[in-house]
């Protein structure tokens, strides 16, 4: 699994349409549905996936409302907005779509074409915006080139970024919440860890340790992320271009 998604609709038809669409793309996982606004907001802040498909008339507390208010609800509590795809089954509501930045428009009912088109869109937009993290603290502002982090350790409810060079900056959001933002390449080895793979020089299955190239550190993994890390020290082998 890559990417994570959830489906905001109160038309469980729809919703059955989306998953079913979903069986041919086996890198992405559902994390949730909710039918109405509140709902809504409460699911995407929990789960922080990395794509919303939303329709746009769904229930709110005082009746009908636009799903574009999540998104200007959702802009109240995080600065780290997932991708949002419309769909819908009427084309009226595209220029307020437009304005709100959404990443696609479906009409209803979606089908695999109209999703692979819309996710090769997402994966194009998402792989360009990942190579650079930002990093927020009040009126801070961190940005962070991926090629430049080594690994990431969760410290309570804040998490720290080991750089190359020896820096080290924390930010105030769980390991999890990385973990859903970052590239394929970063890698969750452990409860406390995601490692940048780009960055391993080896990899210690007796030790359960994860060396880094240039530096004397030890990253562990635990047993419960040993699939991964054979995932990963599978992709890192094939690359090689030797092989001894």
């Amino acid at each position: 699994m890559k990417y994570t998604y959830v489906i905001i609709d109160n038309d469980n038809s729809s919703i059955e349409a989306i998953r079913n669409a979903f069986l041919n793309f086996p890198d992405y996982l559902c994390k949730g549905t909710a039918a109405n606004e509140e709902a809504a907001v409460d699911l995407i802040l929990a789960q922080s996936p990395n794509l919303v498909f939303i329709e746009v008339e769904i229930p709110g507390k005082y009746g009908c409302v636009s799903s574009f208010g999540v998104i200007d609800e959702l802009r109240k509590y995080t600065d780290s907005l997932p991708f949002f795809i419309v769909v819908t089954k009427t084309e009226k509501f595209a220029l307020d779509a437009i304005k709100n930045d959404v990443l696609d428009y479906v009409l209803k009912p979606m089908g695999g074409p109209s999703l692979r088109r819309a996710l090769c869109r997402f994966e194009k937009k998402n792989e360009v915006q990942a190579e650079t993290v930002c990093i927020r603290s009040y009126g801070d502002y961190r940005f962070l080139n991926t090629d430049d982090i080594l690994y990431l350790k969760a410290d309570n409810n804040t998490t720290d970024f080991f750089l190359e060079g020896g820096n080290k900056v924390s930010a105030y959001r769980t390991l999890k919440y990385f973990e859903n933002m970052l590239p394929q390449h970063f890698v969750r080895i452990h409860n406390s860890y995601i490692i940048n793979s780009k960055h391993i020089s080896r990899i210690h299955f007796g030790k359960a340790k994860c060396a880094i190239k240039n530096s004397k550190e030890l990253i562990p993994f635990s047993k419960s992320y040993k699939d991964k890390v054979e995932t990963m020290k599978n992709s890192l082998y094939i690359n090689s271009s030797v092989f001894i």
